[in-house]
Parts: structure tokens; sequence; C-alpha cells
């Protein structure tokens, strides 16, 4: 049975699928009372097409230890089906549900023509007069500027939070990021490490929010949400470089 690439799958009542796809990485789903649902993973495959995929919480144990992020795999007998959350991860329409048929077999070999990940970034400059955008999330660069101290807040429904508050600028236009909880103490580390000046950061799979009252446009982290400081790929040079132009550095 040959491979199909992500671009071929399509809803159809057909569930004799084969991929060969990296893991990009997963997070886990839980409801508001903490139960876990699922969960959630982003593949990638050779002709770098990424796509969301789905494991029920019935199917975890079968399934969750075998993925780990980065590596490859080969994954058959899925399903296709619509993919209609509010807070996608990006925009397409289909996702992989994995069944109780499916079979994933880790592939040993390093293929290299599968990227590590893949982004779609939204221009800086759109946001002041972009909508608010429920149906999927965003994926942005730019340098860090302006970190604010970390603040706590106390909530009825969610009690002891905190954020940390900065700015991401492609040097032209700025725009405000909220890392909440966890997301902010592993940006607190990993800001703190970086040696690399000035420190740039990929910010995946984030929510563009906007405030009613001033009409002002900032990013917040979502379960989805993952960042990278000072990556090692082109559009992170070509922002270093524009970098050091504007301010004389050679």
């Amino acid at each position: 049975m040959e491979y199909q690439s992500l671009s071929e799958l399509e809803v159809i009542n057909k569930a004799d699928w084969k991929i060969k796809v990296r893991l990009a990485r997963k997070w886990e789903q839980t409801n508001r009372d903490g139960h876990l649902q699922g969960v959630h993973m982003i593949l990638i495959d050779e002709y770098h097409k990424r796509m969301h995929a789905w494991i029920r919480c019935t199917l975890m144990k079968s399934f969750d230890d075998r993925f780990v992020g980065g590596e490859t795999y080969e994954i058959s007998n899925f399903i296709v089906a619509p993919y209609t959350e509010k807070h996608k991860c990006f925009e397409g329409d289909i996702q992989i549900v994995l069944t109780s048929r499916t079979i994933v077999t880790a592939l040993q070999q390093n293929y290299s023509l599968i990227p590590d990940n893949i982004f779609k970034f939204t221009n800086l400059k759109h946001f002041k007069d972009a909508t608010e955008q429920d149906n999927h999330l965003i994926d942005i660069i730019g340098v860090i500027d302006d970190v604010r101290p970390l603040k706590h807040v106390t909530k009825t429904t969610n009690g002891h939070q905190f954020f940390r508050e900065f700015v991401v600028t492609d040097l032209i236009h700025r725009v405000k990021v909220f890392f909440w909880n966890e997301l902010a103490t592993a940006f607190d580390i990993s800001f703190n490490q970086a040696t690399d000046q000035p420190v740039i950061i990929i910010i995946s799979c984030c929510n563009m929010i906007r405030n009613d009252y001033n009409g002002d446009t900032a990013i917040r982290n979502m379960p989805a949400t993952t960042f990278d400081l000072n990556a090692n790929c082109d559009t992170v040079d070509t922002i270093r470089k524009r970098f050091c132009e504007v301010h004389g550095i050679w």
C-alpha cells in the first residue's frame, strides 16, 4: 500500500489511508473540571504540509506513549474528519482521527525531507486593521522588546494565575504578548538563558485578541501555543540582519 500525502487526504468513506509524517508536537485537552478528553497532535509530511490529528481519551493508553515529538511515524488505518474547533491550530478544514484499528509504526530512519516544523507567519502590520481570529490560531515572529515584570492575579473561576507581558516587533510594527502561567515560566527560563542578541521569538498557534474598549490587538497563549527563541531558520536570520542594519551593527 502506497503512502498518501497529507494534501491527498479527504473526508470520504475510507479508512485505509497510510501516511509518513513527523510529529511536530502534541498536547492534552482537558475539560473545565480537569478531566482528560484526549490528545492533540500536529503532523508534518515531506511536502511541507501540516495537519491536526486527534486521539480520544479512550485510546490514549494504546497510542499516546508511542508518539514522541520530533520523531517520524508511519500511520495507517485512520479516518479523516471535519476539523471544526473554534480555536483551530491553523487554517484547514479536515483532521486525522485515530481509531482502535489505527496502526502506528515508529520509523528508525531519519527522514531529512520532512521538516521539524512549519509556520505560516502573520504580518504584524496587518494587526491594527485585523478582526479577531476566532476560527484559527496564528504564528508570529519578531524581536522581543519591553519585557514587563511578572504579574499575579486572582480570578474567581480559576484562582491564582500569573502572566508575563512583552512586545514583539518586526522593527516597524509592535504587538503586545501575554504569556500565562506555565508558558510564562517557560519563557522566563528560556529568555534568561538566551545569549544571542536581539532575542527573536517564534510563537506558534497563538490567539489574537482585541480589546473592545480601546481597539488594541494583542496576543495570548492557548493550550496549543509553543515558542522558540533564536531558532535556526532563514526568517530569524533575515530579521537579525535587518536589526543590525537598522541599529548600525556590523
